[in-house]
């Protein structure tokens, strides 16, 4: 009876306590509660979107490449299962959204993982210290489940699947089921065995070939010869979009079969290949052509030239195609960039990344033109087999400045270059050379005046001494420009923008100081925006006596492209 009566008193004192408890109310008006159940089902989907962002994620990239900045992806995947439980149309309309994109983290980006991980711990007498549950491979386990028990309803939605990297890597027989019950899937992280033809992970190849005929992206690096073999019969994968091939010994003919037999082939990115030549450009009666392409990444492709290829540029469906170029210690140097420019009419992103061992040619070469590239990789840096006392890369950098200067980029917004001292040279009165700093790789003897030549009224009147004269033979930076600069001693970009002169005044450039490169800072400018970052960014003006002065300026630093991502203060775990 003691303890009866213990439970009577503290049901008593509940009771109480209830009545001088105040409950909000949420409940929705009579009108929203009306329109909420009005609306149709696609609208309902748009409006949970909102709600789980990378529910709709239809990237071709991977786990850690594809997260989102400042967001829990598991809480908004909570909220979003949420709004399921709510009625039965919700849950028709938030079911297609949830199993559209499938994401698996292994922890919270939020204050909630701290008082999880405190709960997975299983603190008992038996097992006081032990390990941490892997709640990436329960939660894939529990996916495998769930979709092999609706195999014509959740499984049939599932279009993209992704995965940490430990999990796909150690969870394989796991993801083998997982992709087993999706015949839709478009993109899905594979390990890195599946690319290689690892043995280990033959079963999980398989399942991919025979369930998932509508892959868009696909892998193959050494040792997956053969499946490269397979892929140029036509008989798996016919709507390839991305296709990357790194470090194959294949024959080019079976190279040039399976890109051809690729119809929907868009992006192409090929590294450390020695049988990638110029060849594989050329036109063949018996082979099919090479694919136009929107997107080319080549990387360490020495038997790559220009000669190729402007070749395959001259087709008029590759120029109407190709967007982006990608060039990273190729046959294809700096002094050539203006052939390429001239057959890529449509060309918005071009990167060109190389060591060099000399000067830029001494030769008169045109100008980079361009009216529709609006993002620049022009990193030039100089090789260790280059001369220490000569700045080979001084002149390479002469040339871009001139090509801007010329007017010859007009669409231009974004330049990434590998001289910190870059931003100072586009400003319209920049300080002359002094006499004795001249190029002994591009020296060349003035010619010595003709007497019987006919007198030229338009002839430039000013001394071929003058510091000013290649300054004035062009109109001027005309648009405003974004420029990240970085040493080779920085761990990050450095932010800095040209506005070009206008009428009374000169032109200017802001940038960003002091620079600091201790530490492995990102390059997405977190530091910067932080109110105890304590950086301070200066506007770089003429005093007019023809030297320049700092002057403070407030803002920001905008985000620049790659580096390590943060969320939040947490860093996170194609190309």
């Amino acid at each position: 009876m003691k303890w009866f009566k213990k439970k009577n008193k503290k049901a008593r004192s509940q009771e109480d306590l209830n009545p001088t408890r105040s409950f909000p109310q949420y409940g929705t008006p009579p009108v929203s509660s009306q329109t909420l159940a009005r609306l149709p089902a696609p609208i309902l989907e748009r409006i949970f979107a909102f709600v789980c962002p990378h529910a709709r994620d239809e990237t071709y990239e991977s786990c850690e490449d594809s997260a989102a900045e400042d967001t829990c992806m598991l809480c908004d995947l909570r909220d979003l299962s949420h709004c399921a439980q709510v009625s039965r149309k919700w849950r028709a309309a938030a079911v297609n959204v949830l199993y559209y994109s499938i994401r698996i983290d292994a922890v919270h980006y939020c204050e909630l993982e701290d008082i999880l991980a405190e709960k997975r711990k299983r603190r008992s007498f038996m097992r006081h210290n032990a390990e941490p549950e892997d709640t990436a491979a329960a939660r894939l386990k529990f996916l495998a489940r769930t979709l092999h028990d609706n195999k014509g309803g959740f499984a049939l939605n599932v279009q993209y699947l992704k995965t940490p990297y430990m999990t796909r890597e150690t969870c394989k027989p796991d993801l083998a089921r997982t992709v087993a019950c999706c015949p839709n899937l478009r993109y899905v992280d594979l390990p890195e065995g599946v690319f290689q033809d690892d043995p280990s992970c033959n079963t999980l190849k398989q399942e991919v070939q025979g369930r998932c005929p509508e892959l868009r992206k696909m892998t193959y690096v050494r040792g997956a010869e053969r499946g490269l073999e397979m892929l140029a019969s036509g008989h798996q994968w016919h709507n390839l979009e991305v296709l990357e091939l790194g470090k194959l010994n294949v024959d080019p003919t079976i190279l040039r079969q399976a890109l051809g037999s690729l119809p929907n082939l868009h992006a192409l990115k090929v590294t450390d290949m020695i049988s990638f030549h110029d060849q594989l450009f050329q036109h063949s009666d018996y082979l099919p052509p090479f694919p136009a392409l929107a997107e080319i990444i080549f990387e360490n492709i020495p038997n790559l030239t220009v000669d190729g290829l402007v070749a395959y540029l001259f087709r008029s469906d590759t120029q109407n195609a190709l967007k982006t170029l990608s060039l990273t210690a190729t046959g294809i140097h700096p002094p050539t960039l203006h052939q390429i420019l001239a057959v890529a009419p449509r060309m918005e992103h071009l990167s060109i990344t190389e060591s060099v061992t000399a000067s830029f040619p001494a030769a008169d070469i045109p100008t980079l033109q361009s009216k529709s590239l609006k993002t620049f990789h022009y990193e030039i840096t100089s090789a260790d087999s280059a001369n220490v006392y000569a700045n080979t890369t001084a002149s390479h950098y002469a040339y871009l400045t001139r090509s801007l200067m010329s007017g010859g980029l007009p669409a231009l917004k974004e330049l990434y270059v590998r001289d910190p001292d870059f931003p100072e040279t586009l400003l319209d009165l920049a300080p002359p050379l002094p006499a004795f700093a001249t190029d002994p790789d591009n020296f060349a003897l003035p010619m010595p005046p003709n007497p019987f030549a006919a007198h030229n009224p338009n002839q430039n009147r000013l001394s071929s001494n003058n510091p000013f004269a290649k300054m004035q033979s062009g109109p001027g930076l005309r648009q405003e420009l974004q420029v990240f600069s970085k040493g080779l001693d920085e761990m990050e970009w450095n932010f800095s923008k040209v506005q070009p002169p206008a009428r009374g005044r000169r032109g200017s450039a802001t940038a960003p100081r002091p620079v600091s490169s201790y530490g492995l800072s990102d390059s997405m400018g977190k530091g910067w925006q932080s109110v105890s970052g304590g950086a301070r960014k200066s506007v770089i003006v003429g005093n007019g006596f023809g030297g320049f002065l700092a002057v403070p300026s407030d803002g920001g630093r905008p985000s620049s492209s790659g580096g390590e991502r943060r969320r939040g203060s947490q860093y996170d775990m194609w190309r």
